[in-house]
């Protein structure tokens, strides 16, 4: 996982910290990665077991629901280093370059401050959902397990759009 972090061709190593971002951003990407393989797994096994047994996985919609939340969740940060995120750049392809790192950063800004929101909003459901005991409907799985690495996903979120923040000021981002 090391060289997939040195190998990156956006944004370049800000110290102990900023790699420190970056490790935690790629291990929750690949933990992401490996919700969805499972969820894809659950799916042809419980279509197979329909088609051919009349047997599906139970709750199977209830998990691909709660897992899809956690994947994409859990790949966001990484993204936002990666720079994998949408833009839309029509409106600026004229602008200098220094317009375009300004935007860039008013936009981590943003990222960032509303990812700590959504990382405090979500922890504060998820400690609601578990007082009042609330579990999927088939499989009477507790709801709030599938909020357990969104809230810290959503801080890391923060972090990693506050570090392409500093980056973009500094001018050291490469687009």
């Amino acid at each position: 996982m090391a060289e997939m972090i040195e190998d990156r061709p956006c944004v370049p190593a800000a110290g102990m910290l900023g790699r420190s971002v970056e490790a935690a951003c790629a291990t929750l990407a690949v933990l992401g990665g490996a919700i969805f393989i499972i969820e894809s797994i659950m799916s042809v096994v419980s279509v197979i077991g329909r088609a051919l047994f009349n047997l599906p996985v139970p709750g199977d919609y209830e998990l691909v629901q709660m897992m899809s939340a956690m994947g994409i969740a859990m790949c966001l940060p990484y993204c936002q280093l990666r720079k994998g995120h949408v833009f839309v750049d029509f409106f600026t392809l004229w602008a200098p370059a220094a317009l375009k790192r300004g935007l860039d950063a008013i936009a981590a800004l943003l990222l960032s401050a509303s990812s700590f929101f959504l990382a405090w909003r979500v922890w504060d459901g998820m400690l609601e959902m578990r007082e009042y005991g609330e579990t999927s409907m088939v499989i009477a799985l507790p709801v709030w397990w599938g909020y357990i690495p969104v809230a810290p996903s959503f801080a890391l979120l923060g972090i990693a759009a506050l570090q392409t923040f500093m980056l973009e000021i500094s001018g050291e981002s490469k687009s």
